[in-house]
């Protein structure tokens, strides 16, 4: 691994493995940058609805709706309910 994390970090570079990569890849159509901000995008949504690291993913309910008919009255956790914004 690299440097140490930073939180003023702008640029930062790592070697993907194959599943990394295969996960960018798919979330963005074939373009990695895409791909990353899709993944970033689902995370800060994820972290919206309540979800922080270290919780079970079961308590995101994927696969339990449609993206025709999402329910937003029904939030991932309700204990929680901090919003991190648009970055």
């Amino acid at each position: 691994m690299g440097r140490p994390s930073n939180p003023a970090t702008k640029y930062f570079q790592r070697t993907l493995s194959t599943q990394q990569r295969m996960i960018l890849l798919a979330a963005g159509k074939g373009n990695l940058c895409r791909g990353f901000e899709n993944v970033l995008d689902l995370y800060s949504e994820a972290h919206n609805k309540g979800f922080r690291p270290g919780d079970d993913l079961s308590i995101l309910n994927i696969g339990h709706a449609t993206t025709n008919s999402p329910d937003p009255s029904e939030p991932v956790r309700n204990s929680k309910r901090e919003s991190i914004g648009n970055v």
